[in-house]
C-alpha cells in the first residue's frame, strides 16, 4: 500500500484499518442516505452537518484521521450543468448567484472561474466521465466516516488527484476560515466520540438600579433665587423715584380775567423737563 500523506493532526490513535484503503487524493463515492445506517445518518444528516445534496457524489478524499475511519471530503459536482444549458458553469446559473465565482476551481475540461488558476488535474491523464462539468467549491468540506464512502464506479480504475493539484486545492481551501476547524466541529467531535470543549463564554453583569444609581454623576443641583435685601431693592430701577410730571400752566382769559385757560406745554417743554 503507498505511503499516505497527512496534511493535519487529525484527532484518533490506532493502527491503520485495513479495510479502509483510501489514500489522500483518491476519488471515492458518497453513498447515498438510504444507505447509511442509523447512526450515520443520525451524525450526518439528522444533525444538520451534512447537506443531504452533497450524497451520491464523487468526492476527493483530502485528509484522514490517524486511525483512517474518518476522512475529510469535498464533492465533485457538475452543479447542473449540463449539454441543455450549453455547459453553463455554476456562477452563472441564477440557483448559484450567491456563490463567488472566485471561490470555485475547475477540473481539466470544464470552464476554468479565473483564467489565471490552473487547472486541477488527475494523475495519468485521467479524467472524469462528466469531464466538462466538474467544479468543487472551496468553502465546503466534511468529516465522515469511512461507512459512508464506497467506490467511485463509473471509471474503470480508481481515479486520484495529482499530489502538485491537491495542494494547491487545499491551499485554496485553507482561505476560508471555517476550514482551520473542520476536524474541530461540535459535530465532528461527536462523531469521534471526543469530550466536546467547555466553553461558558463572557460573563454578564448586570449592576442592580441601586449600583447604577450610586456609580452614575450626581446631579448638579439648580442655584436657587438669592432673597431679596433691602440693598437690592434700593439698587432696582424699580425703587428709584419718578420725575414729577410737569404741570399745565395756567393764566386768565383775555376777555373775561375769571376764567382761566390751561395752557399744556409743548412736546420740546416736556422733554426738558
Amino acid at each position: 500500500m503507498a505511503k499516505h500523506t497527512i496534511y493535519t493532526e487529525s484527532p484518533g490513535d490506532g493502527q491503520h484499518d485495513q479495510g479502509a484503503d483510501w489514500q489522500n487524493g483518491d476519488i471515492a463515492f458518497l453513498k447515498g442516505t438510504e444507505d447509511f445506517n442509523q447512526a450515520d445518518y443520525d451524525a450526518l444528516i439528522e444533525s444538520g452537518y451534512l447537506h443531504q445534496g452533497a450524497t451520491r457524489h464523487p468526492v476527493i478524499i483530502l485528509e484522514h484521521s490517524k486511525d483512517y475511519k474518518h476522512f475529510l471530503i469535498t464533492t465533485v459536482s457538475a452543479y447542473c450543468s449540463s449539454k441543455e444549458n450549453d455547459f453553463l458553469p455554476p456562477w452563472k446559473q441564477s440557483i448559484h448567484r450567491k456563490k463567488s465565482q472566485r471561490d470555485f476551481r475547475a477540473f481539466n475540461g470544464s470552464e476554468k472561474p479565473i483564467s489565471r488558476k490552473d487547472y486541477l488535474e488527475l494523475v495519468d491523464g485521467q479524467s472524469f466521465p462528466k469531464f466538462k462539468t466538474s467544479w468543487v467549491y472551496t468553502p465546503v468540506s466534511y468529516v465522515v466516516p469511512s461507512s459512508v464512502l464506497s467506490e467511485f464506479d463509473k471509471t474503470i480504475v480508481r481515479l486520484r488527484m495529482d499530489q502538485m493539484s491537491l495542494k494547491s486545492l487545499l491551499w485554496d481551501m485553507k482561505r476560508h476560515r471555517g476550514f482551520a476547524f473542520r476536524w474541530k466541529n461540535d459535530n465532528v467531535l461527536r462523531m469521534l466520540g471526543k469530550r466536546l470543549p467547555t466553553n461558558k463564554g463572557p460573563v454578564s453583569i448586570q449592576a442592580s438600579a441601586s449600583s447604577l444609581a450610586s456609580d452614575s454623576k450626581p446631579a448638579t443641583p439648580k442655584p436657587s433665587k438669592p432673597a431679596m435685601t433691602w440693598a437690592a431693592v434700593a439698587r432696582s430701577p424699580y425703587s428709584r423715584p419718578r420725575s414729577p410730571s410737569p404741570q399745565p400752566m395756567q393764566r386768565s382769559h383775555p376777555q373775561n380775567p375769571a376764567r382761566f385757560v390751561t395752557l399744556r406745554p409743548s412736546k420740546s417743554q416736556a422733554v426738558q423737563a
